[in-house]
């Protein structure tokens, strides 16, 4: 074998390797996972309903606690939402659920502090879950290239299960989810409940199994 087909294949084969390893979930998002095995599994055909009531960013920052526009204070925010039952634990975006599928719930200009307030609903049918991550994901618009506001996980645990029908379904206390920059905060509330299985009708916003078993494909 000479060398450059020696180089070639050792490189091909370390190339491999690398893209192995990212393929696989990173040690913290098992861990979490193992840790949710104390929370109860709740089964079947049930809704999730959330209502973003408020994004709260009083310097009008980045994640990266930059300001958003040259005149500090403001940003041109957008906000999407996704209910993700399946890999709660893992980063946003492409590990979890692709930020294509996330629903938009708001979208405006010259902003800090956002008032929101819409319901994101998803449909789970036939599954299992022990936590709920509702994932909260805030851009600013840039004319060249967004930035990323914050990623937020606001989470639901089985601990509060879901209510055995609409009807006596009541909302939560409103919850509030810190973003990596500490002072961005989502202002939220949920209820759950079961549905009869006629009516369960399961859409996107959550990871399809190619997602669950190769995390990182996609976007």
């Amino acid at each position: 074998m000479d060398l450059d087909r020696a180089t070639f294949l050792i490189f091909a084969l370390l190339s491999a390797l690398i893209r192995s390893c990212f393929a696989i979930p990173g040690l913290i998002d098992l861990g979490q996972s193992l840790s949710d095995k104390k929370y109860p599994e709740v089964q079947g055909y049930f809704r999730v309903e959330a209502n973003i009531i408020q994004m709260k960013n009083p310097r009008g920052t980045t994640r990266y606690y930059m300001p958003c526009d040259l005149i500090p204070g403001y940003c041109d925010p957008r906000i999407t939402v996704a209910i993700d039952y399946e890999t709660p634990n893992n980063d946003a975006g492409k590990d979890s659920v692709p930020f294509s599928r996330y629903v938009q719930v708001f979208d405006g200009s010259r902003l800090a502090d956002v008032e929101i307030n819409k319901i994101v609903s998803k449909d789970i049918c036939g599954k299992s879950t022990r936590k709920i991550n509702v994932r909260v994901h805030a851009i600013d618009k840039d004319i060249l290239s967004d930035d990323l506001i914050d990623d937020f996980r606001c989470y639901i645990y089985t601990t509060d299960p879901p209510a055995n029908k609409e009807a006596n379904a009541s909302w939560s206390a409103e919850q509030t989810c810190e973003g990596h920059n500490g002072s961005h905060k989502i202002i939220w509330k949920y209820r759950w409940f079961f549905i009869p299985e006629a009516e369960c009708r399961e859409t996107a916003g959550s990871s399809g199994i190619i997602r669950r078993i190769i995390p990182f494909i996609g976007k």
